[in-house]
């Protein structure tokens, strides 16, 4: 029987599911699945550094997507401009209050929640500090991470657009522009940084400090 400790040395590929034993990398190297060839770790330089500029550009951008219009419609001369917190007045006002509070939750509770957690969590491990809350944060983004509907939220607004395209005068506003650019950003933070990753960045960092 495999014990605890020996099951930190293996990954397994999140694509085919092969089992691999990890190997020490230098800087820049990554590790690949040996049958589908994707990408299991890498050994960034600089990684947090990278990862957390990129998450407070997000933040930014996010933050300019919740507060300018994200699009404005002219029907017959009727103008209505809406932001993204806008959208769950009008669905609560045509009495939609179970869509309402999933898209409050799924397109704006989550991912504030994400994207200020994940700033914490690299800020911490940044400063070497916070070992508990780090590790707590890290189990909170793993549940999080799958109810992050923001890309979906983006494809539906693109199906309703098209549909209102022959009625209608349609604008995009600031904050679309900007929805797109943390949409961007969310893929590119993902694709960098793992999970796996962020763990083992967690046991070294706090390992050798004893910060639990």
């Amino acid at each position: 029987m495999i014990k605890e400790h020996e099951l930190d040395k293996l990954i397994i590929c999140k694509k085919c599911h092969t089992l691999h034993e990890k190997i020490l990398l230098n800087k820049k190297e990554k590790a690949f699945c040996s049958e589908c060839n994707v990408l299991l770790y890498q050994q960034g330089e600089h990684l947090l550094d990278k990862t957390l500029a990129l998450v407070i550009t997000a933040s930014i951008s996010l933050f300019i997507a919740f507060q300018f219009t994200i699009v404005s419609i002219n029907i017959q001369g009727m103008e209505q401009s809406l932001t993204l917190l806008s959208l769950f007045l009008v669905l609560a006002e045509h009495e939609q209050y179970v869509v309402g509070i999933m898209f409050l939750f799924l397109i704006v509770i989550f991912p504030i929640t994400i994207i200020l957690s994940t700033f914490v969590l690299l800020f911490s491990m940044k400063l070497q500090k916070a070992g508990y809350l780090s590790k707590r944060l890290l189990i909170l983004l793993a549940y999080l991470k799958p109810w992050n509907m923001v890309d979906i939220f983006f494809i539906s607004l693109l199906v309703s657009m098209v549909k209102l395209f022959d009625v209608a005068n349609i604008e995009l506003g600031v904050a679309f522009v900007a929805f797109v650019f943390t949409l961007i950003l969310d893929i590119i933070i993902t694709k960098i940084l793992s999970f796996h990753e962020l763990w083992e960045i967690h046991n070294k960092i706090y390992g050798q400090t004893n910060e639990e």
